[in-house]
């Protein structure tokens, strides 16, 4: 949830009732939502037994009839349980697509849904989201999964303690990535696991069971036969993903997996169009403009209307904020800083903000916030928006390391968080563009740091004249998927500005 949502909702969630105000949503039921369920293949038995509610869309004038207005208007509400049952959540799924498809109230992710499961049987479904585990529990399969905001992480892992543990995320390439981290994740206690690849075109367990015709024999079959497989070759050969393997190809060909545009044409050709999934690293010297060129590249990030997340241990809100001010203005950063351009001139780049300003959020840290904080914080950012954001961090060297981790060496410490970062990218199936400084003498990022890296870019100065134009050589020393190069940047600090 967005800190705009938080404030609209801060008075009514200070003091909500998620059970009366489940029982209210669940008097809205409408035929809309009904004729949706049915399309779903959920049946009016579950609806009563899950507590299914609905908030019905709004026209014209009305007054209130709960404490959340019409935050969930036009979504069928399915409550978040905890471990003693109790409601601590609730998750809006919209019935006409718009975004976000899911929507919860909390954002809560520690907790399974239909954890009850689990404690009825030996073997269970790792689902991809709450209709897979409804369609299955249908089908009298116990079925579990983290809520459609969240993702399986460690702490979910011992819940699953001497279960025989059959996972299917969703049928694509993300879907199929995220598998192979539970399985490695549920491997490491001990669990006997299997992977169920689900037939091509089908998007998962709910559409399986609705576009199949004996949907529950279909499963069976599929889980029967992936538990052959393994047990005859307990490491599959790669056959199985070639057509995965052709899908995506396919997606690239058509130009569904779109590149991300840095606002730097030179620095586009080089990375094949702009950001792709992956970890950037962006080094250089104290002071050479950093921030401020990462700063640059996020608002342009978001004026094109891409989610951006900017998260800082290195600067304050307001100051990211001034520079990208000074930039619309056009006038040296210092001004804005130091009280020194007229109010009318600041309000009117404000209005021009705006725009970028809707799709960036700002996380000021401190050296209490750890990682673990700041992903929490990026999920639910990404549940509210509908898709993956694009992750500024800034930077490496003030992120502060897990509590009781105090044998490492400094450089050992920036590739722990380097690694961490780069297993975010591939969990999250997004950019992530982080800043590390240089130490005096260095030229590039040291090789345990980059080797998680899939490009390094290095800033250097170059010498020059004018006193407003500072000339530097973005270099990129590594580029895992192209070649390396150099782009020629120009800062024009009375425009707090990079050019090519």
């Amino acid at each position: 949830m967005t800190s705009i949502d938080r404030k609209r909702l801060a008075p009514a969630l200070a003091a909500v009732d998620l059970d009366g105000l489940l029982a209210y949503y669940q008097k809205q039921l409408r035929e809309e939502a009904y004729f949706y369920l049915q399309k779903r293949g959920i049946t009016e038995e579950t609806v009563i037994q899950y507590r299914i509610g609905f908030e019905i869309g709004k026209i014209g004038f009305y007054v209130n009839q709960n404490q959340l207005g019409d935050y969930f208007e036009h979504r069928v509400i399915v409550p978040i349980r905890n471990y003693d049952g109790e409601i601590v959540d609730l998750i809006g799924r919209s019935i006409d697509n718009r975004e976000p498809k899911y929507k919860p109230l909390y954002g809560l992710d520690q907790y399974l849904f239909n954890y009850s499961a689990l404690e009825d049987s030996d073997e269970v479904v790792l689902c991809n989201g709450i209709f897979d585990v409804l369609t299955l529990t249908q089908a009298k399969m116990p079925a579990v999964c983290v809520p459609d905001n969240g993702m399986f992480k460690e702490q979910h892992m011992s819940l699953f303690a001497g279960k025989r543990v059959y996972i299917c995320m969703g049928n694509d390439e993300a879907g199929r990535r995220d598998s192979t981290r539970i399985e490695a994740l549920l491997r490491e206690q001990g669990n006997e696991t299997y992977i169920i690849n689900l037939p091509e075109t089908i998007r998962d367990i709910n559409d399986l069971f609705i576009r199949a015709q004996n949907p529950v024999e279909t499963f069976l079959a599929l889980v029967n036969q992936t538990v052959e497989e393994t047990r005859i070759a307990p490491v599959a050969p790669d056959i199985k993903n070639s057509t995965v393997y052709l899908e995506e190809y396919m997606k690239r060909f058509r130009g569904q997996v779109a590149s991300i545009r840095t606002g730097f044409a030179k620095l586009d050709h080089l990375l094949f169009g702009g950001f792709g999934n992956g970890l950037y690293l962006l080094a250089g010297s104290g002071s050479i403009g950093k921030s401020m060129l990462l700063k640059q590249i996020a608002d342009e990030l978001a004026f094109q209307q891409n989610p951006v997340i900017f998260v800082s241990w290195d600067m304050t809100n307001f100051e990211l904020w001034a520079r990208s001010i000074a930039r619309i203005i056009g006038i040296a950063p210092q001004k804005v800083l130091g009280g020194k351009v007229e109010p009318e001139q600041v309000a009117e780049a404000n209005k021009q903000y705006v725009k970028i300003s809707k799709m960036l959020w700002m996380l000021e840290c401190t050296i209490d916030t750890t990682l673990d904080q700041v992903a929490a914080s990026i999920e639910r950012i990404a549940v509210v928006v509908g898709k993956e954001p694009v992750i500024f961090i800034d930077h490496l060297q003030r992120i502060p390391t897990a509590k009781g981790v105090t044998s490492l060496t400094w450089e050992q410490q920036q590739a722990a968080i380097a690694y961490t970062l780069k297993q975010w990218s591939r969990e999250w199936n997004c950019p992530i563009i982080a800043a590390t400084a240089l130490e005096l003498g260095q030229d590039n990022v040291p090789d345990n740091v980059q080797a998680s890296a899939d490009v390094v870019m290095i800033m250097q100065p170059n010498e020059t004249e004018e006193d407003q134009l500072q000339s530097i050589s973005l270099v990129l020393k590594k580029n895992r998927n192209g070649t390396t190069g150099n782009i020629p940047l120009i800062f024009h600090n009375d425009r707090a500005l990079f050019t090519e």
